[in-house]
């Protein structure tokens, strides 16, 4: 009875061995082992500043033996920071219907891409007796994303509260893309009534290209006393600007009032 058990055993064992062993080699033989195939038309693609995915997929197609033409199933997997100053690399992949993945990959340009640039809504011309706040003073905006104001960070080495001199601060931000920029501003702190005029002007921060002329009255909007009475007529213009050297300069607006009390407002000008 034994001996029969043991050959019964033996023999759902090798038809077991033998069912598994024709199952794998069905399903090995009849497996798709193609892999899809994506292709790209040009090294480089220029694209815009908002580039949707359906611009990045120009001149992407894709294939496979199997399932055919696989082109609307291309994605646009990730986009790498900047490899060179507007330069960026886009990664595509494509999936068929036995889950066979390939990926791509180019370069991309944008249209029209300029680096980040620092933004000013005053002087960076502070009385002895103000709040001295330049965070509040220094923004920054970038072609791709917008305000980024909040990355900027501000730092100084020789700035002392309440000591009335010119300072340096330095200013940092980046963008998404990892595209960095810095800018170093002169800081003053003055003896300056706290009642002394105001200067206004349309903006404080300018940039402009080497060997460009500027007029510094062109950005000249009011001057007014502590009475708001108009004192533009004691207007004092100086500057130490050089359109043929990249640096940074500033012009300086001094107005008086009836009093003798001096008002000071600086425009901030960036030769690249």
């Amino acid at each position: 009875m034994m001996r029969i058990l043991r050959i019964g055993i033996s023999i759902l064992f090798v038809l077991t061995l033998a069912l598994f062993a024709f199952t794998w080699y069905r399903a090995e033989y009849k497996a798709d082992k193609t892999l899809p195939v994506i292709k790209i038309k040009g090294d480089m693609l220029e694209v815009s500043l908002d580039a949707t995915d359906a611009e990045l997929l120009k001149g992407v197609s894709a294939y496979d033996k199997k399932d055919g033409d696989l082109t609307d199933r291309v994605i646009v997997e990730s986009i790498s920071k900047f490899t060179d100053v507007g330069v960026c690399k886009v990664y595509y992949a494509v999936c068929d219907n036995d889950d066979h993945v390939a990926s791509a990959s180019r370069k991309i340009t944008y249209k029209g891409y300029r680096p980040p640039r620092f933004t000013m809504n005053r002087s960076l011309c502070f009385s002895q007796m103000e709040s001295i706040d330049v965070a509040g003073v220094i923004g920054a905006k970038d072609v791709l994303d917008g305000d980024i104001s909040s990355n900027i960070i501000i730092t100084s080495a020789d700035y002392e509260y309440g000591v009335i001199g010119t300072y340096t601060v330095k200013a940092e931000v980046s963008n998404s893309k990892g595209d960095q920029i810095s800018i170093s501003l002169p800081l003053i702190v003055e003896d300056r009534n706290i009642n002394a005029p105001t200067v206004t002007l349309s903006k404080y921060l300018i940039y402009v290209k080497k060997g460009t002329a500027v007029n510094p009255r062109k950005f000249f909007v009011s001057a007014l006393d502590s009475y708001n009475a108009d004192v533009s007529d004691t207007l004092v213009m100086e500057n130490n600007y050089k359109s043929s050297k990249e640096g940074i300069y500033s012009f300086h607006y001094y107005v008086t009032d009836q009093l003798g009390r001096q008002g000071h407002a600086v425009l901030t000008v960036v030769v690249e």
